[in-house]
């Protein structure tokens, strides 16, 4: 295969993969054909390539595609702050590598691992702490009990120490789940709000009640959510964006360029969103969906007393 046709592939299955990511069940086949102007069967190569390399795949009523959480998808969806280019750059060299396929395919997991800069920030790219990502990382795979030193509890105003049992670590959401020993539940901790991690010769006692619950943009863990719809301002989006990053993969621009969209689960109480709409609602915001965060936002307002 020619050097820039192959080169060509790469960059589109990188793009492809990353669009799928960012906006799952968005997509279908020929809508992806027709983006990259290859034939729909070029797609369902591209597809079997996920496939091979571990993804798993499936699709919607309406045959739009969506990756099946919970599998090799979580790394790859903290997405590499290396640009498109460089990325496949860097594959390219992996795979020119004078080494064996098992060599070859655990520095791409290793490339797969890295970080991402506009969703984690440099501070948290600090030896500190990636040691507490680590530590924690182990403390899953040997399923033992770990305290959180130091965690700064926004709802009881304490710092304190937790010991738990952390079963599921989002690096990118800044998000801990994990069976809290002393209140007999799962619990979720920002990871940024402890100091250390300090591992323990305690064995996991609780894997039964492990539960990953949804977490939405506005980092607020709950399986009870509901989709919602806002038209945005170049005001807004800014504000949204800078303020909740995680919610820059669920906005799309608009016919009208002074506007953007953006749709999304959010937890069912609306919180995070409904401080948003309140403290900006001068930058133009519009709630297109549903009537539920309009009755919410209304009886919010009649609480104020000025």
């Amino acid at each position: 295969m020619p050097k820039d046709r192959e080169y060509g592939t790469k960059i589109r299955l990188l793009r492809i993969l990353r669009a799928i990511i960012e906006q799952p069940k968005r997509y279908t086949k020929q809508e992806l054909a027709t983006n990259y102007a290859v034939h729909p069967d070029t797609i369902t190569g591209d597809f079997e390539a996920f496939v091979n390399a571990g993804f798993e795949m499936d699709y919607d009523e309406k045959y739009r595609y969506f990756f099946i959480k919970d599998k090799p998808l979580k790394k790859a969806g903290e997405l590499l702050y290396f640009s498109e280019e460089e990325r496949a750059l860097l594959y390219e060299a992996i795979d020119n590598l004078r080494t064996t396929p098992e060599r070859q395919s655990a520095l791409k997991q290793k490339l797969h691992s890295l970080y991402d800069y506009s969703r984690l920030g440099f501070a948290n790219l600090r030896k500190p702490h990636l040691t507490k990502i680590d530590l924690l990382e182990q403390a899953k795979a040997e399923k033992r009990m770990v305290v959180l030193e130091e965690y700064r509890s926004s709802h009881s105003g304490q710092i304190s120490d937790r010991l738990v049992e952390p079963f599921h670590i989002a690096a990118g959401d800044d998000m801990l789940h994990a069976f809290e020993t002393s209140k007999n539940a799962v619990q979720h901790f920002r990871i940024t709000r402890f100091v250390r991690v300090k591992l323990t010769d305690h064995p996991w006692q609780h894997e039964g009640h492990h539960n990953i619950m949804k977490t939405d943009p506005f980092r607020i863990v709950t399986n009870q959510q509901t989709n919602v719809h806002l038209r945005l301002s170049v005001g807004a989006y800014n504000e949204l964006i800078e303020r909740y990053p995680l919610t820059r993969n669920y906005i799309e621009p608009t016919d009208n360029p002074q506007f953007f969209d953006f749709q999304a689960d959010v937890n069912r109480n609306f919180y995070g969103l409904s401080n948003f709409i309140l403290g900006f609602y001068h930058l133009d915001i519009e709630v297109v969906a549903p009537d539920s965060l309009r009755k919410h936002l209304q009886r919010e307002v009649e609480k104020m007393r000025f």
